[in-house]
C-alpha cells in the first residue's frame, strides 16, 4: 500500500512523461523504422526541489523521504501539482460505463450530458491514470474518452472514475536517496519516480 506524499513537500519543478513499452530498429534492407508495441506504457514523473539557505524549511524531511522511497519498495501517491482538476467541465461522480480490457485506447464513461474532457486532462479509473488525447463531450450521458496511454487490464463496469487529483502511485526506482548540504544551504535536488 502506498504512503500519502507530504503535503509540504511541493516540488519547483515537475515533468510527466509517458514510457513506452515495446522496441524500435532499422530495417538494413529498406531503411525504414520498424517499431514493436508490447501494450504496457507508463508514467515516469521527475520532480524538481528547490535548494535552500540556512532556514531549511522542508530539506530534512526531503533528505528523510527519499532515503525512506530509495530502492522502489516503498510507494507513495503522487498527482499532477499543475493540472490537479480536469481544464474540462467532468465533475460529479462519472462512473466506467462499460467494462474493459487490455489494449484499449478509449474509456467509456458515464456522466452529465455535454460536460467535457480536453486533451491533456487526468482522470483514473481502476488502478490506472489516462491523459486525454483529443476533446469529448457527453452525449445522452455518455462520454466516449480517446485515451494517450492504453488500458493495462480490466477496469470494471461502475468502476468510478476520480477526476479530483487523480493519483499516481509511484516508486522510486534509484538505490539511494538524499539531498546534498553545503555550509549554510541546500543544493538542489531532482528525483525520478516510476509506476511499480
Amino acid at each position: 500500500m502506498a504512503t500519502a506524499w507530504p503535503d509540504s513537500l511541493y516540488p519547483a519543478g515537475l515533468e510527466w512523461r509517458l514510457m513506452k513499452a515495446g522496441t524500435q530498429f532499422r530495417s538494413p534492407f529498406t531503411g525504414s523504422l520498424q517499431a514493436i508495441d508490447f501494450v504496457g506504457e507508463y508514467w515516469s514523473v521527475r520532480m524538481q526541489f528547490k535548494g535552500e539557505g540556512a532556514r531549511r524549511l522542508f530539506s530534512p524531511l526531503l533528505d528523510s523521504w527519499l532515503g525512506y522511497l530509495a530502492g522502489g519498495v516503498n510507494q507513495t501517491d503522487v498527482y499532477h501539482w499543475a493540472r490537479p482538476i480536469p481544464i474540462g467541465t467532468m465533475r460529479g461522480s462519472p462512473t466506467v460505463q462499460t467494462t474493459t480490457a487490455r489494449g484499449q485506447s478509449q474509456l467509456l464513461i458515464t456522466t452529465t450530458t455535454g460536460w467535457t474532457l480536453l486533451a491533456g486532462d487526468l482522470i483514473k479509473a481502476g488502478t490506472q491514470v489516462f491523459m486525454v488525447r483529443q476533446d469529448c463531450t457527453a452525449s445522452a450521458s455518455l462520454l466516449t474518452v480517446p485515451l494517450v496511454n492504453r488500458i493495462r487490464g480490466v477496469i470494471n463496469s461502475g468502476s468510478a472514475v476520480t477526476w479530483d487529483r487523480p493519483k499516481l502511485t509511484v516508486v522510486m526506482p534509484e538505490m539511494s536517496g538524499g539531498v546534498v548540504y553545503r555550509p549554510g544551504m541546500t543544493l538542489p535536488s531532482e528525483v525520478e519516480f516510476v509506476e511499480p
